[in-house]
């Protein structure tokens, strides 16, 4: 149900992120991704509200909003907010120019034993003048020619698509209510329903490095789908006792339709010559719009039974559950699919030996990602669709918590099974078939995380984390007897390592200032480890000012990103593809609560 591309932080309360698969929280995962789940929550009418706001970023994209909250009836049982932004100008790339505009409804009627709430948004993105680039190494460029290396990285700002444009927009309506029969059982259900859709240069930019100078060729596309999309869920939660264990039991039902329309064959332009460094920017847009037809066809149905389980004044607590899941996917431009079903078990354990403070837990997840169509008339099969891929994940970990100090310890390991494609011959004489997919590739990833917070002495506090993690092919292919098997997974650095402050200043009330340090080891480029991105660290410095001006609360904020203008690869899509990061820059904002 969120919004195409990226969720606006405006319309948002908080935000939680599950690390790692959870097949049980969130079913299946369209979109093929299992690295984690994340749960954005909508501002409700919590409290009385009235709040402008204004931003400016350098390069002069300008950005302004309101958020309304009001409660209503004799007590208070209905309530309204209402939030909207609208920003415009250049952004991230040296004149490239975003336009954003976004508006959120929420309304609620709450008593003692009900709860209904409805919730509506709608947000436009348009992008003109500009595109992100990709950058690929190792692979051959349109006049046959590969550098096998990694240059330095540009300058973030650097605009390689200066005719591009591209657009989304999302609208949303929902409803969903609760009602508790008694204080041990309620009932709950939603449904909702988003439109989204995306045109013009959205993905695809990529420039293709063949020379050690930076000289380049590069191709990029015009694109266009639109989604609509239905989720409905019900259950209840019923607590209850078994003797001296306590007992937390919900069963839920969800319902989600998937439709697409979508491109058929992206409309594609190449620019012949151009440079990592001195792009060529006189390249116009393909005249030729794709043509959009239906694609895909998709249901999903699932069933969820968990029981959390508590004994022994709560130092022992059990999370056992399953979710059953029913898939059944069309895709229609490929006359493709399949009708699946899988069952992802989930089972945690927490143990307080030493009252609340200390927690040890272990815990045995699985995720659920859509299975892969073949598209390659090469390949043995194709216009296959493999059934969904069940991740799974292994952890042990501990939570101490120490006056004002957290610190959370975890030790993971991850087995996620993909594709991979091998040498093949059909026998036939003069066939074009020399490949084959299969789905028997696995990736394993082990790693250990540490993250702590706390206040180091009165208004200074610190936060940080530091994360290791091995990521090994330990199932791939031999293709024309090479293969990847044992080598580290592409685009995942084996350290991490993050660092906050943030500090009151003393005799200047309101004033806060603040630091951030992130670290990033080197990653591999590609599957056959040949080419490596350099490992990179970026500064962020900020302040806030807290104050009141003619009886209105107001925040004064700046901030400057990246504060030595670094020049690095922040990471990779896909193998051999490198992404620029983003360059200085400057930002100040303020908002005043009435």
């Amino acid at each position: 149900m969120a919004p195409y591309g990226r969720v606006p932080t405006e319309f948002l309360d908080s935000v939680t992120v599950l690390k790692g698969p959870n097949a049980l929280v969130a079913g299946m995962s369209p979109a093929g991704g299992v690295g984690g789940v994340v749960i954005a929550k909508t501002k409700r009418a919590d409290k009385e509200k009235t709040q402008v706001s204004a931003s400016m970023e350098e390069g002069g994209f300008y950005q302004s909003g309101f958020d309304v909250s009001r409660r209503f009836g004799a007590e208070k049982e209905f309530g309204l907010r209402v939030n909207g932004a609208y920003g415009q100008g250049e952004h991230i790339i040296e004149g490239m120019e975003d336009k954003h505009a976004s508006g959120a409804i929420a309304a609620d009627y709450t008593t003692d034993k009900l709860k209904l709430n409805f919730d509506a948004f709608a947000v436009r993105d348009d992008r003109n003048g500009g595109s992100p680039a990709m950058v690929a190494f190792g692979v051959k460029d349109a006049h046959g020619h590969i550098y096998n290396g990694v240059l330095d990285a540009p300058k973030g700002d650097t605009n390689y698509f200066s005719n591009l444009e591209g657009h989304t927009d999302s609208e949303f309506v929902g409803l969903s209510g609760e009602y508790a029969f008694t204080p041990d059982l309620n009932v709950y259900a939603g449904v909702g329903h988003i439109e989204k859709a995306y045109s013009g240069h959205i993905f695809g930019t990529r420039l293709i490095v063949g020379q050690a100078d930076g000289h380049a060729t590069s191709q990029y596309y015009r694109t266009g789908s639109s989604e609509s999309i239905t989720s409905a869920n019900t259950g209840f939660q019923y607590k209850f006792n078994t003797g001296a264990v306590k007992h937390a039991l919900n069963v839920r039902a969800d319902y989600l339709t998937k439709e697409t329309d979508q491109h058929v064959k992206a409309t594609q332009e190449n620019i012949d010559s151009t440079n990592l460094y001195d792009p060529n920017t006189t390249v116009g847009m393909p005249l030729a719009y794709p043509v959009v037809q239906p694609n895909l066809d998709n249901k999903y149905v699932s069933y969820t039974v968990s029981d959390q389980i508590s004994m022994l004044d709560d130092k022992l607590q059990l999370i056992v559950g399953a979710r059953y899941q029913d898939i059944d996917t069309k895709n229609l431009q490929r006359k493709t699919g399949y009708q699946d079903d899988k069952i992802s078990p989930s089972l945690g354990v927490v143990v307080k030996p030493f009252g609340e403070n200390l927690s040890i837990y272990a815990n045995y997840v699985e995720g659920l990602s859509e299975g892969v169509t073949v598209n390659n008339v090469a390949d043995a099969n194709n216009n296959v669709t493999f059934a969904p891929f069940q991740t799974k994940q292994y952890e042990l970990g501990a939570k101490y918590q120490a006056g004002s100090w957290l610190n959370t310890f975890a030790l993971y390991q991850i087995e996620k099974p993909s594709t991979m494609v091998s040498s093949y011959s059909d026998g036939q004489p003069n066939s074009t078939i020399n490949q084959i997919t299969t789905d028997d590739a696995e990736t394993r990833s082990r790693g250990v995380e540490w993250s702590f917070s706390g206040e180091i002495y009165t208004g200074l506090n610190l936060m940080g984390s530091l994360a290791y993690i091995d990521a090994e092919y330990t199932k791939a292919a031999v293709k024309s007897g090479v293969t990847n098997q044992g080598n580290t997974v592409y685009g995942i650095p084996d350290f991490t390592a993050t660092l906050g402050l943030d500090y009151a200043v003393p005799y200047v009330d309101g004033l806060n200032v603040n630091a951030r340090a992130n670290y990033v080891s080197e990653q591999y480029l590609n599957e056959t480890n040949a080419l490596k991105l350099p490992d990179y660290t970026i500064l962020d410095l900020g302040a806030r000012y807290k104050t009141n001006l003619g009886g209105v609360n107001t925040t004064f904020l700046a901030n400057v990103d990246n504060v030595t203008d670094e020049k690095y690869w922040e990471g990779t899509f896909n193998s051999g593809y490198a992404l620029v990061g983003g360059p200085r820059t400057y930002k100040v904002g303020v908002t005043f609560d009435f």
